[in-house]
């Protein structure tokens, strides 16, 4: 049988040329095999980036003395709708020629455009009298062809193609061993590819990911800055006018309740009932007063801008004990100063938790702490209360805790509750030592 290949002959069956017999040299050839088809296969477990295992693949192959090939290989990878192949990686010396204009090969020409629109392993003795071989190029040399269709599951991942001398020796065993290793390069580089493909996925989605966290981070200081200036113009408003009914409003009521003593004092003795009435009109000016005081204090105490944070907490838990009879006892480190718009958010917290202890916890005692713990300044209030269903914390808004934690937020700190029913609640306030100690 002549080892002529012939046009579209599909995969050359050269069975009959060679001894059947189990001769020694054949059982020598198939240990090679063996060592040829572990060798390769140990490369493709390898990680090892797809071009240079394929390239240490081809090195391998072109070692295998019972194929007689030159040291020059190289693998095509055919596109997703099976139309052109694409040249992907090379082994050995190719000139600049040959690399640009075997870029695409579409399915059915030349060489490997057949084997990989047949399916099927090509053998060719040499390039100038095969007419298969359509592509010439500026000084090519003679030369044969191994074309192994590398495939997956039945599916076309490729081709490999393998340079011989011309007019070779064929190898007995070269299309089982070349199908064979075929096979396993086609699961390798699809698992690759696909590996490579996924790589490349979760690290566009690591990147999308990074920029909107980027976006979310600088929108949430954005929201934290306009928080914090939207707070501090409220307070100045409250101060503002806690300073105006504070001064006005109650230097007008204490001069209304001069002119009412005044008029009281010129009213003569037989006009009881204008001086009872006018006596009436004084103590609702004096209550007036005490009531303007009182609200003056609550939209800003003046000890707040006067004495600190420290002597300000100390004073609201006793004016609670005062109103309410509710024991407090207070532990606070009187060293500790702080940035104003910090010290108004702390006060504002801890104002909203005695509020909610005084309507809803039914507390006896109440223990309140206020110091730096490490990293952090804690405002701990625990009250001996009734407690509460953890549930209802979760609800939007309740108990003020949105806003206590909105105030907080502003200055990068934490505000967390722990109750259940008949146990009293502990409310913590943690706020990071860089945010605002001078």
């Amino acid at each position: 049988m002549s080892l002529n290949p012939k046009p579209h002959s599909g995969v050359q069956d050269t069975s009959d040329s060679f001894p059947q017999s189990d001769t020694p040299s054949t059982r020598i050839s198939l240990d090679e095999e063996y060592r040829l088809l572990h060798e390769v296969a140990d490369i493709l477990q390898t990680p090892k980036e797809t071009r240079a295992m394929l390239r240490q693949v081809m090195k391998t192959l072109t070692g295998f003395q019972e194929l007689d090939v030159e040291s020059k290989a190289g693998v095509f990878l055919a596109d997703s709708e099976n139309r052109v192949l694409r040249l992907y990686t090379t082994y050995g010396e190719f000139t600049d020629e040959f690399l640009e204009k075997e870029r695409e090969v579409p399915f059915g020409d030349c060489l490997c455009g057949r084997a990989a629109e047949s399916g099927q392993l090509l053998m060719s003795d040499s390039c100038f009298s095969d007419d298969r071989h359509e592509r010439r190029f500026q000084d090519m040399t003679p030369h044969g062809h191994y074309i192994i269709p590398l495939k997956s599951r039945n599916k076309l991942i490729g081709i490999l193609f393998l340079y011989t001398r011309t007019d070779p020796t064929w190898y007995r065993f070269s299309q089982e061993v070349l199908l064979s290793i075929g096979g396993l390069i086609a699961g390798a580089i699809e698992r690759q590819l696909n590996e490579e493909e996924l790589g490349r996925y979760r690290k566009n989605l690591e990147s999308i990911v990074e920029e909107r966290t980027a976006e979310l981070t600088a929108m949430r200081e954005q929201l934290r800055k306009l928080n914090q200036w939207m707070e501090e113009v409220r307070e100045e408003e409250k101060k503002r006018i806690s300073r105006e009914v504070h001064d006005q409003l109650g230097q007008s009521l204490t001069a209304l309740s001069l002119d009412l003593s005044w008029l009281g004092k010129r009213i003569e003795e037989g006009e009881a009932p204008i001086r009872d009435k006018i006596q009436e009109m004084r103590e609702s000016v004096k209550q007036t007063i005490g009531l303007t005081q009182k609200i003056a204090a609550e939209l800003r105490p003046p000890v707040l801008d006067l004495m600190g944070l420290s002597e300000t907490l100390a004073w609201q838990a006793r004016q609670m004990e005062q109103r309410t009879g509710i024991a407090c006892r207070v532990e606070i480190d009187n060293g500790l100063q702080f940035e104003s718009g910090l010290s108004t958010a702390i006060f504002r917290i801890f104002q909203e938790t005695l509020t909610n202890i005084t309507r809803h916890a039914k507390a006896k005692e109440v223990d309140v702490t206020f110091k730096r713990n490490g990293k952090s300044y804690e405002l701990t209030v625990k009250d001996d209360g009734c407690g509460m269903d953890p549930e209802k914390l979760k609800a939007p808004g309740s108990l003020g805790l949105m806003g206590m934690r909105e105030r907080a937020l502003i200055w990068d700190g934490t505000v967390e509750i722990e109750s259940s029913p008949g146990c009293g609640t502990l409310v913590r306030v943690s706020i990071p030592v860089a945010s605002g100690e001078y």
